[in-house]
């Protein structure tokens, strides 16, 4: 496994454990929750507020996450969205985007495969 794919697994492990937020948050009809990082650090512990719609903006596509602003990794991801307490990346390097996708919990679960780009 390449050092790339790594990150790209523990971005994957923040994003499952902001699903499972995400789907408390809903069942307790909270709008504004605490999400983690979901940087490559996998020694990461910073949390992101943001609203549950803002996570599902997020979540749209299978190679964009929530990060604490300057948890950017340059050479494997780009800022597409900037809101002050956090950013959306989106994964620019292949084998990063392929194993982000693969890794999805989304398409995982069954249900329809979100579009890639």
């Amino acid at each position: 496994m390449t050092t790339n794919e790594r990150r790209a697994l523990n971005e994957a492990l923040f994003r499952d454990v902001n699903e499972r937020i995400a789907e408390s948050a809903e069942l307790f009809d909270v709008e504004r929750t605490e999400f983690v990082c979901e940087c490559a650090d996998p020694n990461c512990t910073e949390r992101v507020s943001a609203s549950l719609e803002e996570y599902e903006s997020v979540r749209a596509k299978p190679t964009t996450f929530l990060l604490v602003p300057g948890h950017e990794a340059p050479d494997i991801e780009r800022v597409v969205a900037t809101h002050g307490h956090f950013h959306v990346v989106e994964k620019v390097q292949a084998a990063v985007r392929r194993t982000v996708v693969r890794l999805d919990p989304r398409r995982r679960g069954g249900g329809a495969a979100p579009s890639e780009t």
